[in-house]
């Protein structure tokens, strides 16, 4: 990863661009990258989008609670087991 520090305004938004990270070191931001950890996937579709060799569904957390979604019978932290909840859709 690298990241560049820079006095210019290249998205031309009026802020300058003073940090901008390049997880790949592509030279493309992160923010404009389809790839930013250039492992061939795009973001939207790689299991591991952070790089940190964790499939991300094994560690999403949505309750905080310490205890992986995937082994987590409740989820959403409401005290009640997820299969018995009821969805509207």
């Amino acid at each position: 990863m690298s990241l560049h520090l820079t006095d210019n305004d290249l998205n031309g938004d009026g802020i300058p661009d003073t940090a901008v990270r390049d997880t790949d070191g592509d030279g493309t931001p992160d923010s404009l990258d389809l790839d930013d950890d250039n492992d061939g996937l795009p973001d939207a579709e790689d299991p591991d989008a952070d790089g940190d060799g964790i499939l991300d569904v094994l560690e999403t957390d949505s309750d905080s609670d310490g205890i992986p979604d995937y082994l987590d019978d409740d989820k959403d932290g409401d005290g009640l087991v997820v299969r018995y909840e009821i969805c509207y859709f």
